[in-house]
């Protein structure tokens, strides 16, 4: 088993890639709804920013991960790391079925 320093580090690290990519994809959403002609309905710019502002929520929670990964290289503590660890899960799983649901919208 990884030593949990080991493990921490490594969900420090993907956690801050999964939210730049989210920031990215989400920003990108935004961008295209703003991009479209003023023609478009607004049920399609609706679909476009609903699904850029659900990206919001996976984004927000793997910042925390990633400050509870900091606070926890800062200060060690097991309650820290279970929790850290569980919600890096979660978000992997959120974010899993987030993807699968924007696309196929």
């Amino acid at each position: 088993m990884p030593e949990q320093k080991d493990l921490v580090i490594g969900i420090l690290g993907a956690s801050g890639a999964m939210a730049g990519l989210l920031l990215i994809f989400s920003g990108f959403l935004f961008a295209e709804s703003s991009s479209l002609p003023k023609t478009t309905e607004d049920a399609i710019l609706d679909k476009l920013k609903r699904s850029g502002r659900y990206a919001m929520a996976p984004f927000c929670g793997f910042l925390i991960t990633t400050l509870l990964s900091t606070i926890w290289l800062v200060c060690p503590m097991p309650s820290l790391f279970w929790s850290d660890f569980a919600l890096f899960i979660c978000l992997v799983v959120a974010t899993g079925v987030y993807g699968v649901w924007a696309s196929f919208r």
